[in-house]
This record gives C-alpha cells, sequence and structure tokens, in this order.
C-alpha cells in the first residue's frame, strides 16, 4: 500500500542477472502496462522505470536469467491510494520450460559422470589391475564408453547454451566451452580406440569437463560459505561419483568385452585384481560424496525447514534416499558376492545400481535447475523508510487517535504537561502546524519540539483534552491513575504468540471514509486464510499462497513462510502503562497502552487477566488506524490448500 506514486519499480536479487522478455507492470484494471521504458538491469539490480501513476491497483512482473543459469520468475501486487483494500496480481509469474531444462541437464551430467569416471577409473585401477594379471594394457574396452559420454555431455551443452545467452552470463560461457571440451573429448576417445597415446588427450579432457557444472552452478554463487570451499567440496563431489560411476560400467560393460580378448586364465586373474579394486574405490567414493554433499547443503539451505519447504529441498531429499538405495546395493556386493567373485550375480546387482544412479542424475537435473533455500529475490518496490519521530518522554502515559488520514499520538507526563505528536500518511512527522491543547474552557498553545513533535507551553490539568488541528480537534480521556505495565504487555505477547489458532475481527481505515473490514483465520505456525469486505480473499499455506478478487479463480503464488500467530506490535516497545479496566463481551479486562518505535505506532490493548491473552487491540500509525477483536482461541480450525 502506498501513499503516492513510485517513480519506478526496484527488485534486488542476490546474483547478477540479465533482463528476460515478459518483464513489466500492469495496471490490474485493464492489464495496460503503465512502465515508462525498458526494464534495466545493472549487476544484482533490475529496474523497471514507471510513467505517472493514478490511484489504483497494480501488477509488477519480472522474469529475469542469473550468472548461474536460472530463470528467475515472479509477480508483486501494489495499490497507491489510502484505504484501499489488499491489491492482488492480475498477472501470473509463468514458468520456463522445466521438462527440456531437466532432459538437457540430465545428458550433461550423465555424459559427464561416465565420461569422467571411465577417463579416472583407468589410470585408478583399470591399467593396474590388467597390470597384475600380467595381460597387455588393453584400454580399446572403455574408450566407447568415454566417447559415449563425451557425446552426451556435448548434447546436453549445445541444447542448454541457446536458452542461457552464450557468453553472456557465466553459466552460458562455462557450458559454451564445456561443449567445446565435449567435442574434442570425444573426437580423442575415437581416436583412441586405435591409438593408446591419444587416450591422454581424452583424460586431460575429462578432467577439464570436471569443475563445468561447479563454475557455472550454484557453488560459484554468492553464498553462506567461502566460495573456493564451495567449489572444491562441488568438484570433489561429482569426481568421487564420477569415479564410482566408472568403475560401475568398467564392471558392467568393459569387463565382458575385455574378456573376449584375455586367456581364462588371465581373465580370471584380471577379475580377481580389478573387483576388490573397484570395491575400495566404491568405499572412498561414497565417504568422498557423504562429506561434500553435506559441506554442499549446510551452504544452499539457511534452514532446516527448507528441507520440505522449497522445491531445492525436496529435490535433495529424494537424491539422498537413491543414494542410500545405491550404497545398500553396493554394501550387498562388497558382503556376498564379492568373496565368491560371483561375476554373473555381480554385473546383474551392478546393472540395477546403474538404474537407480540414471535416477539419481535426474534428481541432480532438477536440483541444478532450481534455485537454493538461501537464494531469493528480495523486492524492494516499497516507500523509503520513514524518517523517525521523536519517541515519547520517559514515564509518559501515551494515547493515540486519528484526524484524517494523519495519526495524532498524546504524551501526558507528570504535573499536566502534555506533548502531541503528528504523523503524516508518508510515514513522516508532519511540522508546521498550528497546534494548541483544549482542556476547561481553556486553550494552550503548542510550541515544534522535534520531526511533528509539539509541547504546550502551559500545565493542562483535566478529565479531558482535546488537541486543535487545522483539520479538527482530536479528542483524549486523560487516565487519572496509570501504572506500569511492560511485563503485562510481555506476556500478552507471549500469550498470543503460543495460541494454536484463533479469528481475527479486523476493521482498517485510512481515513474516516476508507475503511476495510477482514476475518482472518489462522492455524499455528503458518496457515491462514483471510476474507475483506471488499472481496478479495487468499489462503496461505507455508511457502505458498492462493489469491482472488471477487469470485475469481484463486491465482497461486510463492511467499515466504510465516511464523504464525505473531503479535502486531514488536519486541520493544516503550511508555507500557494501564490505563484501567473495560469489558470485552462477558469478560473483564484490563486496558494498557504503549508506543512502539520500530513502526512507529501507538497501542491501546485489553488483556484478560487471568489469561494474560489479548481481547481487543487499537492501533494507530501513518494512514493505518487499525481495530482488532480476537476470538476462537484454540478452536479447531482446517486449512488446506484448494482442490
Amino acid at each position: 500500500m502506498l501513499a503516492s506514486p513510485p517513480r519506478q519499480v526496484t527488485i534486488r536479487f542476490d546474483d547478477t542477472v540479465r533482463v528476460l522478455g515478459g518483464t513489466t507492470v500492469v495496471a490490474n484494471s485493464d492489464k495496460r502496462a503503465v512502465s515508462a521504458g525498458k526494464a534495466r538491469a545493472n549487476g544484482r539490480v533490475l529496474t523497471i522505470p514507471l510513467g505517472k501513476l493514478r490511484d489504483g491497483d497494480y501488477t509488477v512482473r519480472w522474469r529475469v536469467l542469473s550468472d548461474d543459469g536460472h530463470t528467475i520468475t515472479g509477480v508483486y501486487a501494489f495499490a497507491i491510494g489510502a484505504g484501499r483494500a489488499p491489491p492482488s496480481a492480475a498477472l501470473t509469474a509463468g514458468g520456463s520450460n522445466l521438462t527440456r531444462q531437466v532432459i538437457s541437464r540430465w545428458f550433461f551430467f550423465a555424459g559427464l559422470l561416465v565420461a569422467v569416471g571411465v577417463a579416472l577409473f583407468l589410470p585408478l585401477a583399470w591399467r593396474p589391475a590388467l597390470r597384475a594379471a600380467g595381460a597387455d594394457e588393453d584400454e580399446g574396452a572403455l574408450w566407447p564408453l568415454a566417447f559415449a559420454g563425451f557425446f552426451l555431455a556435448f548434447l546436453g551443452a549445445s541444447s542448454l547454451i541457446p536458452h542461457h545467452g552464450a557468453g553472456t552470463t557465466r553459466f552460458g560461457l562455462t557450458y559454451e566451452i564445456g561443449g567445446i571440451v565435449a567435442v574434442v573429448g570425444a573426437t580423442l576417445s575415437a581416436i583412441a580406440l586405435v591409438d593408446r597415446r591419444v587416450g591422454r588427450g581424452a583424460f586431460v579432457c575429462a578432467l577439464a569437463l570436471l569443475p563445468v557444472p561447479s563454475v557455472a552452478g550454484h557453488a560459484l554463487d554468492r553464498g553462506q560459505w567461502p566460495r573456493p570451499l564451495n567449489v572444491g567440496a562441488d568438484i570433489l563431489h561429482v569426481g568421487a561419483a564420477a569415479v564410482w560411476i566408472g568403475g560401475l560400467l568398467a564392471l558392467a560393460i568393459g569387463l565382458p568385452r575385455a574378456g573376449r580378448r584375455l586367456s581364462p586364465e588371465e581373465h580370471a586373474r584380471f577379475s580377481a585384481a580389478l573387483v576388490p579394486r573397484l570395491s575400495a574405490i566404491a568405499l572412498v567414493s561414497v565417504l568422498v560424496i557423504a562429506a561434500t554433499g553435506l559441506i554442499r547443503a549446510l551452504s544452499e539451505l539457511s534452514a532446516i525447514t527448507q528441507l520440505w519447504s522449497s522445491g531445492y529441498g525436496r529435490a535433495l531429499v529424494v537424491k539422498t534416499g537413491l543414494l542410500a538405495l545405491v550404497v545398500s546395493l553396493g554394501w550387498l556386493n562388497r558382503a556376498r558376492l564379492m568373496p565368491r567373485l560371483r561375476l554373473d550375480a555381480l554385473r546383474r546387482n551392478v546393472a540395477v545400481e546403474l538404474v537407480v544412479l540414471a535416477g539419481l542424475v535426474v534428481a541432480v537435473a532438477f536440483l541444478t535447475d532450481l534455485a537454493p533455500g538461501r537464494q531469493l529475490a528480495r523486492a524492494v518496490a516499497r516507500p523509503q523508510p520513514p524518517k523517525p519521530i521523536a519517541a515519547p518522554p520517559r514515564g509518559a502515559t501515551v494515547l493515540a487517535g486519528e484526524s484524517g488520514n494523519r495519526a495524532v499520538g498524546l504524551a501526558i507526563l507528570p504535573g499536566g504537561r502534555l506533548q502531541a505528536t503528528v504523523l503524516g500518511p508518508d510515514d513522516n512527522g508532519v511540522d508546521g502546524l498550528s497546534v494548541a491543547f483544549r482542556a476547561g474552557g481553556r486553550t494552550v498553545d503548542a510550541t515544534p519540539c522535534g520531526p511533528g513533535c509539539y509541547r504546550a507551553q502551559g500545565r493542562v490539568r483535566a478529565s479531558h483534552v482535546a488537541v486543535q488541528l487545522g483539520t479538527g480537534p482530536v479528542a483524549f480521556a486523560i487516565p487519572q491513575r496509570t501504572q506500569p505495565a511492560s511485563k503485562l504487555v510481555a506476556e500478552a505477547r507471549r500469550a498470543y504468540a503460543g495460541l494454536r489458532s484463533l479469528v481475527i475481527h479486523e476493521r482498517l481505515a485510512s481515513s474516516p471514509r476508507d475503511k476495510l473490514t477482514t476475518t482472518w483465520r489462522i492455524v499455528a505456525p503458518d496457515r491462514l486464510t483471510y476474507v475483506t469486505s471488499a472481496g478479495s480473499r487468499a489462503i496461505v499455506i507455508g511457502g505458498e499462497r492462493w489469491d482472488a478478487v471477487s469470485k475469481g479463480p484463486l491465482v497461486r503464488s510463492a511467499q515466504t513462510p510465516l511464523e504464525l500467530p505473531g503479535a502486531q506490535w514488536g519486541p520493544r516497545w516503550l511508555n507500557a502503562r494501564t490505563l484501567g479496566w473495560t469489558r470485552v463481551g462477558d469478560r473483564r479486562a484490563r486496558v494498557v497502552s504503549f508506543f512502539d518505535p520500530q513502526l512507529p505506532a501507538w497501542f491501546e490493548l485489553a488483556v484478560d487477566p487471568h489469561t494474560h491473552r489479548p481481547l481487543e487491540l487499537d492501533m494507530n500509525t501513518a494512514a493505518h488506524f487499525m481495530h482488532h477483536r480476537y476470538t476462537n482461541f484454540n478452536q479447531r480450525m482446517r486449512i488446506a490448500a484448494p482442490g
């Protein structure tokens, strides 16, 4: 909700971005574009210039390409004008071609793992096993696998590059280089079938291909941990997986092919030497994968809840589950089949492992196409923070009221000293007013005492006082006796936060003519629904929400999960004092007032003295005058996603 029209929309990201088509700002009434020029990206900041906007509802849609290759889309609604209903987005965020992206990434990752795995397995196990068997060093059984891996990697890279701007982002440039390396590697692998010396060049290409996903993807993003640590852990993670997969392929495909060229005795000695080496390599690979995977997960997730609340976290859970299944199969091979060297049964189990690993690579393809939990676009298309107004004097009792679209706070000090603060709809103190205090038939003029602050020139002792402004008087009833109540406010805040569910009946106004009523149903820890008198309605569950206007369809979008219920006032308050007693329905309640300097806002709260639960609340701040009545404490409520 904005009091005045903005000149531009600014959205900040945590990575360098490039503007894509579809970024726009429209008026909700007719979906007409209201931008005054093309959207521009400068580093991590996206700016959309706006024309002269009238009061109304508007929707921002952004679509950008991040430096790590992700297409980031989103929508954001804002309203101009006091007293308007909460706006709903008139556009949808849209999406990217996820299926094609995942298939392309699967091709690249599968090809990389095969090519790098075979290239590394050759010097680590294949050649030593051949030497131990006293056989010629024949590598012809494995180079076709390396060729297939390089070719798959080339297909994946060439499919990804056109959709991510070759050379325009880190992702595009890295995969462009990776595609070239894959072509060279495939060529050298094919030549190595007839000239083993060329295999060294294919080995170098495999090593050059290994860091491509780490340099292009999340590991090099600005994150919570140092980038060298992230990149190093990611390269080790991919390399360990590649060696493991290369060994399995060598056992499943290479060993039978090599057996055709070896005598039965050589084949037996070769198998007896190769399989234990593969087992040792697999064990070390699993340990490296586990350690580096933990490092990467801790870096990419900023909260444990993101494992189930974000797509990235859920894909990570699936990947971990598939990895655990593969490790279980590998342990079965090591414990039951290897001691007897039952090659036929071993190869059958290895084939099953490879199928599960292919599914695991699908999970990796999804994982790398999703933004990590820590990677959130931070929209800042909001007004600048208000200038601070003076906090009430220490020891003062505070009251508040409204004058048009201005909030008026009154500080009452011992001895009849009064001070008024006028807060305008733009969040600034309103200066330059002619302010006076009227009480008992006498008028006392005021002098300025700071931003929006006016202090009575004389003492005023009365039970009722009117603060006179140019827009008319604001009347206050002065309490005769007050007591400190900070402890009571803290107890009310704790009791409210501990509720399992409640209903809030809200009346919100920005001026005497602009009012809105809303009914909120809240279920801890992160679910709510609301319906307004203007017809807007919404459902919020965790990181998802569905919004609708009147009888229109519910439109799904993402949002940061809420922590509910949350008190309307902050953890720090000033000038909390009791004002007396009142009745809320059939309950007797203690009335307390206080000032929240963070908003800033004045509050008046009716608290149940037995349960410490707030029963009613009044809040006065800039163009925001709110009354709450709380009911249905801890009653069973069901809030579910629309079917």
